[in-house]
């Protein structure tokens, strides 16, 4: 798979080895990217990076489910709880200023499920290994790959 696949479309599947160097790659280029663009060219400039390297990540992330048998959804589930998270932070500091004692009950719960599911995700799709053979999503891809001759 061509890199420009990679990081742009959800469809197949990669191994483990492929998703983290695509997860290595993503932070190397990604966040002196999204940096440089807001220094240089201000927030909004930042803001369009950020949300092409959080695409990248996406359908890495998407392809890397998929070989674990896991439709892309299951990925999307996570940015969502994400951005939720994110609004709920941010508004309780708007409602209650920036020097509010303790956060709201709705954003502790939040935040332990968002936790959970990172930790979660983080077995999944980074340790442990896709579905044996093929499946809805494509052919095996450690099955594509040439083996060591011993």
């Amino acid at each position: 798979m061509n890199p420009l696949q990679l990081f742009t479309n959800v469809d197949g599947r990669i191994p483990r080895q492929t998703y983290w160097l695509g997860i290595l790659a993503i932070t190397v280029i990604g966040l002196p990217v999204i940096v440089l663009a807001a220094y240089l060219g201000g927030g909004t400039a930042g803001a369009i990076a950020n949300l092409f390297f959080l695409w990248c990540g996406f359908a890495l992330s998407a392809k890397r489910a998929q070989d674990r048998g896991r439709h892309y959804l299951f990925i999307a589930a996570y940015f969502a709880l994400l951005a939720f998270l994110t609004n709920l932070s941010t508004s309780q500091t708007k409602m209650m200023g920036s020097m509010a004692s303790e956060p709201s009950p709705l954003l502790i719960v939040v935040s332990l499920l968002f936790l959970a599911y990172v930790i979660f995700l983080f077995i999944e799709l980074g340790l442990r290994r896709g579905t044996v053979g093929p499946n809805r999503y494509g052919p095996d891809p450690l099955e594509a790959m040439p083996q060591a001759q011993s």
